[in-house]
């Protein structure tokens, strides 16, 4: 008994299962599958847009600190120069941090550099995977219409093929074109 059940629940899993393949329409996932993979693309250059955006505007203010430095270090040179010690070490007190922060500057601008190049990679790869699939999918969809004409020609006209014409046919075609020229031209 227990075995019985054990078939019935599987043959009904199995139904059920038949039946959802049936609902689910293939080419309307595909088509969703498509759409979803040109919206990661969109994110992902977006994103792509956002890190270079860090990446200038970072770029800017190392720039920037890299001039105020250069200004520190000749101001500190003049004051060596005239011995105002003084001066000297204050220009130095400012100089070592703002060396330290523009080391840190730089590593961020290196990493930055680094994700840029990643993620453009990336992007170029999934935008080949994504071309590849759209034109595989519109072959696809290509031979599905066709097969649903072809389909549907054969409800029409059972045991016609589409483009399938016998020679005789043809032949009967010719013989009733022939005799349509002949009877035209006597009247």
């Amino acid at each position: 008994m227990m075995a019985l059940l054990t078939r019935l629940i599987r043959l009904f899993k199995a139904d059920l299962h038949g039946v959802m393949d049936q609902i689910e329409n293939q080419e309307l996932l595909l088509k969703q599958h498509l759409r979803d993979m040109q919206t990661a693309l969109m994110q992902k250059e977006a994103k792509l847009k956002q890190i270079c955006r860090a990446r200038d505007q970072a770029r800017q203010e190392y720039e920037k600190a890299e001039k105020r430095r250069d200004g520190l270090e000749t101001d500190l040179e003049i004051a060596l120069k005239n011995d105002k010690d003084d001066i000297g070490r204050m220009l130095i007190k400012k100089l070592k941090p703002l060396t330290a922060i523009q080391a840190d500057r730089r590593q961020h601008l290196d990493r930055l550099s680094d994700d840029i190049k990643q993620l453009r990679e990336h992007i170029e790869q999934q935008q080949l995977q994504y071309e590849n699939l759209q034109q595989k999918a519109t072959e696809y969809f290509h031979r599905a219409e066709q097969q649903r004409w072809e389909d549907f020609s054969s409800e029409v006209s059972p045991g016609f093929a589409v483009h399938d014409v016998s020679p005789e046919e043809i032949e009967l075609e010719l013989l009733q074109r022939k005799e349509a020229i002949k009877g035209g031209a006597t009247s």
